[in-house]
């Protein structure tokens, strides 16, 4: 946070008062306003008591008691609400409630007072903690711009209007250093954005017409207009805040354990109580046990490192819609790739020239280049983008003709030219051989010289596998993930072209979407707990059949991201294993919390029976555990900058 200017802090401090509601605020407000008067009471009391004289000594008694009531007020509330809920969160005020009325009856006021105050500030502090979910969701809604520059009419200035009230097919102006206010694609204009807030990707993204952007973007350097395509709560920016409010909101399995064991300990520990109050007849002893003796470290245990680890995984592009999926990815030892789109790009790249004959690489991909440009075909397109790379010549020939389902032909120098199908070019008189050893697409060049064809030679093509892909699965592997398997609805050579050059354990290839699902609930039968890894529509049941879904990239299929556990904001294979050692780090702290909040309540009990503290001592030092926990959850944070890919 430190890196946020003092106005955006402002902004976001205001924004999380507004996230609390109104009950929320009000309890928070009475709690804390409660524990500082009846403080300054007690304060006033023990002046009194200095200051007048023995017979009016009573007046200071009746203030101190006054104050006892005062704090004691609320927090006697949420305890006998508690009693009807059933809430973990009233164990506390039970405990602490039961320990001020046994002060107050003994009238030791002082006790009455200082534990409650102690105990209530501790809980404003906790309340508004950096580790707390509203803090990092209100994080993610300063992203949300309040107000956007639309253009109505071609050539006029842009009006400012309120963000929520633009539409589909709105137009839009970013000037830079702004924040995008919605979804949608670059009409005109050139810049750099950064998109880390939202993705994790350190590296600003070059924009151009036709590229995707996001609301909560920020515009680095180029003056941009923007399409709108999703507006308000349908942008990629709100349904992420809107996931993660409901995974915060989540409880995994060891959560709801230890709240369920929560109350065992809390009758655990007024018997403890009850057992020091009969065998000493000390009521002090009695009341500094029931004040150590409050479950805020168990309680604790678990929310504060999963929120810290949900606010580490989104600071990554992570999307856990679930808390409960962080306990289940520590667990995966099986992971089954979809293929085009994941572990490959899902878009052709030409992966060899082949001539033919007397003719060069050089003049086959010219003589390609010629036809492609012509044509906006898949197969066009990315002979055009390899020729550009190779520093050829791809301007348009305006003498083209495009057959479909056959190919290109363009008219060069009195010569005709063309690009397509084998099948094709035997048509035309063209001797092409009929064995190729290429599992992808391929296409044909030849020309035609006074109607004598050439053979020229072939281009081919593949869906290339994602650059961190083989890193990635390596990866994976060391973090004890026992096998990986390719699965798709693509020809079996090239899945095992894919395969093989991963290195992946196994292949399912020509598969429909409900086979997908099937292969799943085999390996899952099998043993193993499986994470599945796609990104289109034809991958939704597989993501839903597995122990974890995770669809990958914020430009995937709507259905995909719906039914996936975990979404990846950035198309970076990286972040699999990174969640899972996330996942993982994450339940040795939850652990951690448990076992050091039990020891210290186990210490504190011991010294409370045998009389070593007193109830003051007592309140001061059950938040060491409490403070423990908050710390040892913080540590995720580091675990973060060490693990940062």
């Amino acid at each position: 946070m430190s890196s946020i200017s003092a106005p955006v802090s402002q902004r976001i401090q205001r924004d999380l008062d507004a996230g609390l509601t109104f009950g929320e605020r009000i309890r928070l407000g009475v709690r804390l306003g409660t524990a500082l008067a009846a403080a300054a009471m007690l304060a006033a009391g023990h002046m009194i008591s200095w200051l007048l004289e023995t017979e009016q000594q009573p007046v200071a008694e009746v203030l101190k008691g006054l104050a006892a009531v005062l704090v004691l007020s609320p927090i006697l509330y949420e305890a006998i609400r508690g009693l009807w809920t059933g809430s973990p969160e009233s164990y506390s005020p039970q405990l602490v409630s039961v320990a001020t009325l046994a002060a107050l009856a003994v009238g030791d006021f002082t006790t009455a007072v200082l534990v409650p105050v102690i105990l209530s500030v501790a809980f404003f502090l906790e309340e508004r903690s950096v580790l707390g979910a509203q803090t990092a969701i209100q994080g993610l809604k300063s992203l949300q711009t309040r107000t956007a520059r639309r253009v109505t009419k071609e050539g006029e200035a842009p009006e400012s209007v309120p963000a929520e009230q633009l539409r589909a097919g709105d137009m839009v102006v970013i000037r830079p250093g702004e924040t995008i206010p919605a979804d949608g694609l670059v009409r005109s204009g050139h810049s750099a954005i950064d998109q880390s807030s939202l993705t994790g990707e350190s590296t600003p993204e070059d924009v151009g017409p036709g590229t995707k952007v996001l609301a909560g973007c920020t515009n680095l350097n180029g003056l941009l207009h923007i399409e709108v395509t999703q507006a308000g709560t349908q942008t990629t920016l709100a349904k992420v805040l809107e996931l993660f409010q409901e995974a915060e909101q989540s409880k995994t399995k060891v959560l709801r354990l230890i709240e369920n064991y929560a109350k065992y300990f809390v009758l655990g520990v007024l018997l403890i109580a009850g057992i020091t109050l009969f065998l000493t007849r000390d009521v002090s002893r009695a009341i500094t046990v029931l004040v150590v003796g409050c479950p805020g470290p168990f309680l604790l245990a678990g929310p504060a490192a999963m929120v810290a680890s949900l606010a580490v995984a989104s600071r990554q592009g992570i999307l856990v819609k679930n808390a409960k999926f962080l306990e289940s990815l520590s667990d995966v030892n099986s992971v089954i790739f979809d293929k085009t789109g994941t572990i490959t790009l899902g878009a052709l790249a030409v992966c060899d020239v082949r001539p033919e004959g007397s003719a060069t690489a050089a003049e086959v991909l010219s003589a390609a280049a010629h036809c492609a440009t012509a044509s906006q075909h898949p197969v066009s397109l990315a002979i055009v983008r390899y020729a550009q790379a190779q520093g050829l010549p791809t301007s348009a020939d305006t003498e083209a003709e495009e057959l479909p389902g056959r190919g290109v032909r363009v008219e060069v120098e009195g010569k005709s030219i063309l690009l397509g199908r084998a099948t094709w070019l035997r048509e035309l008189g063209f001797e092409v051989p009929h064995e190729t050893e290429h599992a992808g697409p391929m296409v044909w060049v030849g020309q035609l010289n006074s109607g004598k064809p050439q053979l020229l030679g072939s281009v081919h093509l593949a869906d290339q596998a994602r650059p961190d892909a083989r890193v990635a699965i390596e990866q994976l592997r060391a973090d004890g993930v026992q096998r990986t398997t390719l699965l798709t609805g693509d020809r079996q050579a090239v899945a095992e072209h894919i395969a093989e050059d991963l290195h992946l354990d196994a292949v399912v290839a020509e598969v429909l979407p409900g086979q997908k699902l099937e292969v799943v609930r085999l390996e899952r039968a099998a043993g193993y707990r499986v994470m599945v890894v796609g990104d289109g529509v034809n991958d939704a049941p597989a993501l839903a059949a597995g122990d974890i879904g995770v669809a990958l990239g914020v430009h995937g299929a709507d259905i995909a991201m719906q039914s996936a556990d975990i979404v990846l904001m950035t198309e970076r294979l990286d972040r699999l294993p990174l969640a899972i050692r996330l996942a993982r780090q994450t339940k040795r702290i939850i652990h951690q919390n448990v076992i050091v909040g039990a020891g210290l309540t186990a210490i504190m009990l011991a010294m409370a029976s045998g009389g070593l503290i007193s109830p003051i001592a007592g309140a001061i030092l059950q938040n060491v555990g409490e403070a423990f926990v908050i710390f040892n959850s913080a540590t995720l944070l580091t675990w973060q900058r060490q693990n940062h890919g």
